[in-house]
């Protein structure tokens, strides 16, 4: 056994695993449908299928799992019976041995690697009964896959709101074998552009039409959109989401008329724009979350709630907050049914994101009047009046926005949590302050390199500010 074990290695374990179990050498186990050197894509079948392994990915605990520790840092929740350490994450100071965080970090990785090896296999190959259009199709798929998955890690393991920072994450172009060699980090610039470059490749994907459950150009857009608003690149970032709106508009995605009714649908929504398929009642995606719901909800989310509706503590809330946040049940997760076959999913990309970081974007370049254009859908859809937006004061307009993007994606994909991290570094906005209190703490903006990848890659460096906090 090579003495240099790529970080890698830690995805080698079986993801079916519980959380908290490893067992043998993490080198001697390979994950599901990555090829090797003598399993190669003979025929569209098996190019399908590998394709349909990545996707695959998103539906597992390894990921699912760390949203109910995400949401109570972000104040959505109160408590977890699911994610280790839920004290840890209320505090937001998680152990690197934290095994929440393991299985998140390797689920991503697991990705990228089904990806690079998809790639590797096809990109030369001429299956039998595969079209070249279809061909692009999926190498295109597969390059989304890796991006969406390299920004995953990089906004949650890297210092992603600075493009200087050589605290980026690893980053791979070939699928990762047993005995690769050591890799440092990539500074956050190199991951930036390897993730636009690797977006350049996914825009062969198909063109949208209408089913959230596989990748389209409108993912592949909004993805941009969201990467190029992280950067800074906020005039890039406008141009890209309302191309992005455009284009999904004239493939028929539109906002529901009705709040709860896009959660009623799951990916068959007409606003959902990239959401897992998932079935009953193998794929019971939404009951780890729905379970700790039980537990209570945090009071971050009431409070933006109260905040965005008349004057604070006048017991009046935003209308999303009253539909979705019923007490012992989460009306986002309703769907888990024997009878349609019906269950619920994990909603990564929705239509209203793309409006809001239009709203931001234009917000941050001073063009105020495109700002609350973006916003005012996003309001009328959740009940406030047609000129709404025209009353909010340039100054307040930014908040206002997070405050909106918070209520509209809470108990989703924790991006709530990322954009106060970029609120915070943009603007210095302190949510722990008083008179916001969203937060408990914001001593670290990124989780850390678990334990496990430090101890199979020589090379891997912790985050700084959890090297000085275990000091």
């Amino acid at each position: 056994m090579t003495t240099h074990r790529n970080i890698l290695l830690t995805l080698l374990v079986s993801l079916t695993l519980s959380s908290c179990n490893l067992l043998g050498p993490v080198d001697d186990i390979q994950p599901d449908f990555v090829l090797t050197d003598d399993d190669v894509i003979t025929d569209s079948n098996s190019a399908e299928y590998l394709l349909n392994g990545i996707y695959s990915r998103y539906r597992e605990r390894s990921l699912a799992s760390m949203r109910n520790g995400m949401f109570i840092l972000t104040g959505t929740l109160n408590n977890t019976t699911v994610a280790e350490g839920a004290t840890n994450f209320r505090e937001n100071n998680l152990r690197p041995q934290n095994n929440t965080v393991l299985n998140y970090y390797t689920g991503l990785y697991a990705i990228i690697n089904q990806s690079n090896s998809l790639i590797a296999n096809l990109r030369d190959a001429h299956p039998k009964g595969l079209t070249e259009a279809r061909k692009g199709e999926i190498l295109g798929e597969a390059y989304f896959h890796k991006a969406f998955a390299e920004f995953m890690l990089l906004r949650s393991f890297g210092e992603f709101w600075d493009r200087s920072s050589d605290y980026g994450v690893v980053l791979y172009n070939e699928p990762a074998r047993g005995n690769d060699e050591a890799k440092r980090r990539a500074p956050v610039e190199e991951c930036y552009t390897q993730i636009l470059s690797d977006l350049d490749e996914a825009a062969a994907a198909p063109a949208y039409d209408g089913r959230a459950y596989r990748v389209n150009g409108v993912t592949v857009q909004m993805l941009r959109a969201r990467v190029l608003l992280y950067m800074g690149r906020f005039a890039d970032a406008a141009t890209t989401a309302r191309t992005a709106i455009a284009d999904a508009t004239a493939g028929g995605a539109s906002l529901e008329t009705d709040y709860l009714t896009v959660f009623a649908q799951g990916f068959s929504s007409p606003e959902t724009l990239f959401a897992p398929y998932v079935s009953y009642p193998l794929e019971t995606m939404g009951s780890i979350l729905t379970t700790d719901v039980n537990l209570g909800y945090g009071t971050t989310v009431s409070r933006i709630a109260d905040e965005l509706a008349g004057t604070t503590g006048d017991e009046l809330y935003d209308a999303r907050y009253t539909a979705a946040f019923q007490p012992m049940s989460l009306r986002k997760y309703v769907l888990n049914n024997a009878t349609t076959g019906d269950n619920n999913t994990y909603y990564f990309m929705r239509l209203p994101e793309l409006y809001l970081i239009l709203a931001e974007a234009e917000a941050r370049e001073g063009n105020y009047p495109q700002a609350r254009e973006a916003l005012q859908p996003v309001a009328t859809r959740a009940g406030y009046a047609e000129d709404y937006a025209d009353g909010i004061a340039d100054g307040d307009l930014l908040l206002t926005i997070f405050r909106h993007k918070y209520m509209e994606l809470s108990a989703e994909n924790y991006e709530e949590w990322y954009d106060m991290v970029r609120y915070y570094r943009l603007d210095g906005t302190d949510f722990t302050a008083t008179g916001l209190g969203y937060t408990q703490s914001m001593q670290h903006l990124v989780l850390p390199i678990p334990t496990q990848a430090l101890s199979g890659n020589s090379l891997l460096v912790q985050n700084p500010t959890y090297e000085i906090s275990n000091h």
